[in-house]
């Protein structure tokens, strides 16, 4: 795609992982039981290999800039369920989250050990979701969802650029899937330090890779809430 950045990968190993990619997406959208199978035995890998990375990031609770207002940036748990709730239930977007997105959805996504949902506040109002799916071995998938009102505000780059930072601090390969129409959200993943590496027949596959200037920026630059208090 012309001015977007990418990154060369072996030609001989793209079209197989573009196949594997497109099934597993496929037997999701199915419900299909290989999916149900899959999905525990990783929730299951998460919830032992990934407890000390889950402690750790709790603990991440920054406030990020936007192009006229700061926001707060932090784990959402399930004292937060209302709020979350409450979001979701005013997503009709054409690409949901990964899980159901009623009460009962939204209460599991609070819990699952391969998920650590963040939240973007502004005001006391929970206005944007960024859900980080933990898989085997050390992969980490990210994806965002923002209130309409809230969209090109500067938050959503911002933060995702914050977890970004975070994924390579732990040692993880971090990637964005976008629909290959969703040219907003390609748009932010690349302002925020993600390039391209394959694309298949239904999304673009990006891996967070920033510039040397972004990477030499170990801390978030934005200010630690715990600073304020």
């Amino acid at each position: 795609m012309r001015g977007v950045p990418t990154i060369r990968r072996d030609g001989r190993s793209r079209p197989l992982l573009s196949r594997a990619e497109e099934w597993i997406y496929d037997l999701n959208d199915r419900g299909h039981w290989l999916f149900d199978l899959y999905d525990w035995g990783n929730e299951i890998w998460a919830r032992v290999y990934f407890a000390r990375l889950r402690e750790r990031v709790a603990k991440l609770d920054v406030r990020i800039e936007g192009r006229e207002a700061d926001a707060r940036f932090r784990l959402l748990t399930p004292e937060d369920t209302e709020d979350f709730v409450e979001l979701l239930s005013g997503f009709d977007f054409e690409y949901l989250p990964p899980h159901p997105i009623d009460r009962e959805g939204a209460t599991r996504a609070l819990r699952r050990a391969s998920y650590l949902p963040f939240g973007i506040y502004h005001d006391g109002e929970l206005f944007c979701y960024l859900l980080l799916r933990l898989f085997f071995p050390r992969r980490v998938v990210l994806g965002y969802w923002a209130k309409a009102s809230h969209q090109a505000r500067g938050f959503s780059t911002n933060a995702i650029r914050c977890a970004g930072r975070w994924s390579r601090r732990e040692g993880l390969d971090h990637y964005i899937t976008v629909p290959l129409d969703n040219i907003y959200s390609l748009r932010s993943s690349v302002r925020g330090g993600w390039k391209i590496i394959r694309t298949n027949s239904r999304f673009h596959v990006l891996l967070y890779d920033p510039t040397p200037e972004d990477a030499a920026v170990v801390e978030p630059p934005w200010r630690d809430s715990a600073e304020e208090s």
